[in-house]
Parts: C-alpha cells; structure tokens; sequence
C-alpha cells in the first residue's frame, strides 16, 4: 500500500487520474529491472520444462496464476508443491536453485520423475511469489520510466537524435514507430525531425497506445511504413531467442527502404553473454538487409543504429552458437 503523501524523484507529488503514481526511488530502478528480467526469464525456462503449452501473458498475473494452477488440476503433490512455493516470502536456498537453474534443468530432463516435476512447480511457485512481491508489469514500467528521467541521465532517444538528425535533414515528413514508447515527452517525440510518431507499449501511458507489436497488423502499403523504428529496452524483454529473432524479422516489414532502425541493450547482452557479442548482432542484423551505421557502450547500455539496405548477408546459424563461456554469463541471445 503506498502512501497518498508519496512523491515522485523529483519531489512532486505525481497524479494518475484521482490516484497517485507509484514512485520507485532512482538507486531502486535498475535493480527492479534486473530482478524482472531474471524472474521472467526463469520463469519461462521452468514452464518450458513442465511443458505448460498456454502463453503466459506477463501484462496480466491472476491470468498466469489460473494457467499454472489448471496444469496441476488432479495432481495434489504438484498442487501442494506450486503452493509452497508461491508461500515463501525470500528463500536463499531456492534463489540458488534459480541460479543453477539452466544445468538443473538440463540434468533433470534426462529423467524428468515426479519428484523433479513437483521441485519445479515449487520453484514456479516461487518465481510466482517473487514477481508478485515486485508489482508485476506495473512496477517494472514504472521502474523504466524514472529510469528515463533527466534527473537520471536523460531517455535513450537523446543519443538517437544525435545520429538520425543529419540522416534525416533532406527528408520531410519522416516517420517513427517506437515500440515499448514510455514517453510521449522523450527526445524522439520532440526533435522536429518526424512528422508522425506511432508510440506502441504493452501498457498504455499517455500519448502511447497500449499494443503489443508482435500483434500490430502487417503494412497494406508503403504508407504504412516507417522511416524509423526504435526499439530500445524491447528485444531483451522477449522471452526467448527464437521469438527476438521473430521481433527483428517482423521490424523488416514495418520498415520503408533505405528505413533505419535503433536498438538498444543492457550493455551485458553483448558483453556478458555466452550467445551473443556485438559482432555476432551485426552479422545475424546483416541476414536481414541491416547495415550498422553507429554503435555505443556506456557503462549500462548498448545503443546501436541500422539502415535497412537489403543486400542481405548469409543467413545466421539457424540455432544459438555460444560465442563465450565462464561463471557469471547470461543466456542472451538472438536465433533468426
């Protein structure tokens, strides 16, 4: 419950309607973010294992809670498990089975008992407990907007602007579409370079319309197309490499020719991960028309800028390739 004498990292007391805004404090967002990330990412690995085959929909919790509950109908021990699971407020011994979780899993599927099975749904349970804890969807969009406040180093866009502005000087009337938009205030909306900007999210905020672009109706034509998509902070919130692949793929067909696309990762994606690094991105973004025009480390993030030529590269692997090793690495990683 959070009190109404709340105020935003500014100060100010922040208003939604007739209610007022949830406020994460800045040293909280990053950590909010991170911890999301990891439980969904877990959470889809066990669901994976226990072959629950209806999508989890991270927009909607009570949903996701009636979809596990009705895989455990008829069975009491995984029911009982799911529920101690979903009891446990902060378990040190589970939070270290999640760590463990990948070679857990690939341990387990050899023999994939009853007993594996309900340790699973317990650890579902918990990832369950845990997301719940955070807020769910809510918190973390909330966590990505102070995120991109000034007073926090400013939105990802600024440094877009900086190199789509001489790209775009002899071309009026170009458009955006930026996908997972968490502002309608951010540089992207406000550097007088587009005509038109189409802000999509999974949630709606004001000026962006609520739509997931997995879903957004193909282009009937050419002007249903964009100069630019931005898709900043998406592609690492994908489930799994096979369906970023389906993203970047789908981002091609929203796009006019010679049209540029801006992505940008936590900087761990390419530097800390065993299927993915910065030459492999370019390589796989190449299979798709997609030449690398700028790219960009700071001490968080990666920011990168493509212009779709359509003289496409050999195709990518068709499966993930490790490209590094070693504790500590994430799974990250790209499959077109």
């Amino acid at each position: 419950m959070h009190s109404r004498k709340s105020k935003s990292i500014t100060g100010k007391r922040n208003q939604v309607g007739n209610d007022v805004a949830k406020v994460i404090k800045p040293q909280k967002t990053r950590r909010i973010i991170r911890r999301f990330h990891h439980l969904i990412n877990k959470r889809e690995s066990i669901c994976l294992f226990l072959c629950l085959t209806e999508k989890l929909d991270e927009a909607n919790e009570k949903k996701n809670d009636a979809i596990v509950r009705a895989s455990t109908k008829g069975n009491t021990e995984q029911s009982k498990s799911y529920e101690d699971g979903k009891s446990q407020v902060f378990n040190e011994a589970m939070e270290t089975q999640l760590l463990r979780l990948h070679s857990l899993i690939k341990k387990e599927a050899k023999l994939k008992d009853s007993s594996k099975i309900t340790v699973m749904y317990a650890l579902l349970g918990y990832v369950m407990s845990q997301i719940d804890k955070l807020g769910g969807l809510e918190t973390y969009q909330i966590a990505s907007q102070n995120g991109q406040l000034n007073g926090r180093g400013g939105d990802t866009s600024k440094l877009l602007e900086k190199w789509i502005k001489p790209l775009l000087a002899d071309h009026p009337g170009a458009t955006a579409l930026e996908i997972g938009s968490l502002s309608s205030e951010n540089h992207i909306s406000r550097c007088g370079l587009f005509k038109h900007v189409v802000r999509i999210d999974l949630e709606k905020h004001e000026g962006v319309t609520k739509q997931d672009f997995m879903e957004r109706p193909l282009p009937e034509n050419e002007n249903d197309k964009f100069d630019l998509i931005s898709c900043s902070l998406v592609l690492n919130f994908v489930k799994n490499h096979k369906d970023r692949g389906l993203m970047c793929h789908r981002m091609i067909k929203f796009l006019r020719p010679q049209g540029y696309v801006f992505i940008v990762l936590p900087q761990a994606c390419v530097t800390h991960s065993r299927y993915c690094n910065e030459s492999l991105l370019q390589k796989l973004l190449a299979s798709l028309g997609l030449t690398m025009l700028h790219s960009h480390q700071s001490n968080k993030l990666y920011y990168c800028l493509y212009q779709w030529q359509m003289v496409l590269s050999p195709k990518g692997p068709p499966k993930r390739i490790r490209v590094s090793d070693g504790p500590g690495l994430n799974n990250f990683g790209i499959t077109l």
